[in-house]
């Protein structure tokens, strides 16, 4: 069976940044829910989302059980959600080489992302429609000077195989430039912290009107468009 690609897709890279309690992840759940659900606004709802559970949030949020293995994971296809809790997987009892070599690195969740970014892919390859990963907090396992290449290979070429990319973090300033580079969509929440403002104004020039929203409210830029969008979550 020929593996489905399509680079001529457009990319889609939303990344949500706000304050501790701005309404972030709640959006983010929101976006997902409604991204699976068919309804007039969304005829055509995703083939399947997958989450990166590495903080057990998604779980219960959901009230749908994680699965925590490989054969997990391909079960969950048939739902067309799958929520992987990586700990049991790996729980960080043992250092491992990672695929790039050089020093040897915890089998921990920060390991787990890459194995399940990689995994995403090959199944985005088996077939058309669109695909979300919501990866939380992605300073986790990359920084300002180290992208793994699972990760920005989504975040690059994710629309060839119909994969987007969703993530939420109180740091943008701690995303790497490439990462950055590859937003489509800003969701701006309440964000008073100069720093994290600098880091987006650059691709979003409005970005410090975070610092005057309430909380659960928001304003989305979209960067190959250039129009923005307000909204209100609570």
């Amino acid at each position: 069976m020929p593996e489905f690609f399509d680079p001529s897709l457009p990319a889609n890279v939303a990344l949500a940044f706000g304050c501790s309690g701005s309404g972030k992840t709640t959006f983010c759940f929101h976006y997902l829910v409604n991204a699976a659900t068919p309804q007039p606004a969304n005829p055509e709802p995703a083939a399947c989302i997958f989450i990166y559970d590495w903080k057990r949030e998604a779980e219960l949020r959901l009230g749908i059980p994680a699965v925590t293995t490989l054969a997990g994971c391909e079960a969950a296809l048939a739902q067309r959600l799958v929520v992987f809790n990586p700990h049991p997987m790996f729980p960080g009892d043992r250092l491992i080489t990672p695929p790039e070599g050089g020093e040897k690195v915890l089998n921990d969740y920060r390991h787990g992302v890459r194995w399940f970014c990689e995994w995403v892919f090959a199944v985005c390859k088996r077939g058309p429609g669109r695909k979300i990963i919501y990866l939380d907090e992605l300073k986790e396992f990359q920084s300002k000077f180290r992208l793994p290449h699972e990760i920005g290979r989504i975040a690059r070429m994710g629309r060839s195989v119909g994969l987007n990319l969703l993530t939420s973090t109180q740091f943008p300033r701690d995303y790497h430039a490439d990462l950055r580079g590859s937003v489509t969509e800003w969701i701006c929440f309440q964000c008073t912290e100069p720093a994290e403002l600098a880091a987006v104004r650059e691709y979003f020039p409005g970005a410090d009107a975070a610092a005057k929203l309430a909380k659960g409210s928001f304003v989305a830029f979209n960067r190959d468009s250039g129009g923005t969008l307000a909204g209100r979550l609570f």
